[in-house]
């Protein structure tokens, strides 16, 4: 398939709604006007870099913009496609989908103004939530681009920090992780196993865990600074 097959369903599309459809005019693909209303349309086989660059630059000089593609032969809706929708979003661009062996278009994003504001408006409890999670991150354990390995969380991070006060103290209460700004409950809840019951408020250490060797300079660095904590 050449970009060339996707022109035919295109320009009916838009002459069905009333528009004068020429091809390149300046430099773009496609473009469609209504009155003083100037929609460009960039087309490539595939969703590329390119042709996002080629949309936004097109932004400088027609009202709308579109990038037009063929239409995959199953339409998904997963996490990575609702991320591009996002993105054309906030870009400002509508999609495309061209049927070239039934000439038909599919519009599946309408170019629009994105309200940026109320975007984040809406994501406040996630940014919220952002914010916690790096008040509460003490250190930085993990390596950024990490796929499909343990990362260092607030919630594992105060955990280590558990594991290292019982290490000095052998057996220890949420009392006392309360009192170092640690998350108390994460010693009945006992989400990585990681700690034993052994009296009414008290735990210890539940044996030797494989995720105390994965950690265990984080650990010893945790436990270095409440033996000096003991010392004062």
């Amino acid at each position: 398939m050449k970009e060339t097959d996707l022109y035919e369903a295109i320009k009916k599309y838009f002459e069905d709604q009333g528009f004068k459809v020429r091809s390149e005019v300046r430099d773009i693909d496609v473009v469609a006007q209504k009155k003083d209303l100037l929609v460009g349309i960039e087309m490539k086989k595939g969703l590329t870099m390119e042709l996002l660059t080629q949309a936004s630059l097109r932004q400088k000089t027609c009202d709308l913009v579109y990038m037009a593609v063929p239409k995959p032969k199953r339409i998904v809706k997963n996490k990575s496609m609702n991320n591009l929708l996002y993105l054309l979003k906030r870009m400002e661009l509508g999609l495309l989908y061209v049927d070239v062996e039934k000439n038909t278009v599919l519009e599946v994003l309408e170019p629009s103004f994105y309200d940026l504001d109320r975007g984040r408006r809406a994501k406040m409890k996630e940014k919220l939530r952002i914010l916690k999670e790096m008040k509460k991150r003490s250190v930085d354990g993990n390596k950024g681009g990490s796929r499909g390995k343990k990362l260092l969380t607030a919630y594992r991070e105060d955990s280590l920090r558990a594991v290292a006060l019982i290490r000095v103290k052998g057996i220890i209460s949420p009392k006392e992780l309360k009192e170092l700004g640690i998350n108390h409950t994460l010693l009945s809840k006992n989400y990585y196993d990681w700690f034993l019951k052994v009296d009414h408020g008290k735990y210890s250490l539940n044996g030797a865990h494989p995720d105390h060797e994965t950690y265990g300079e984080l650990i010893e660095h945790f436990v270095n600074e409440y033996r000096k904590l003991e010392e004062l």
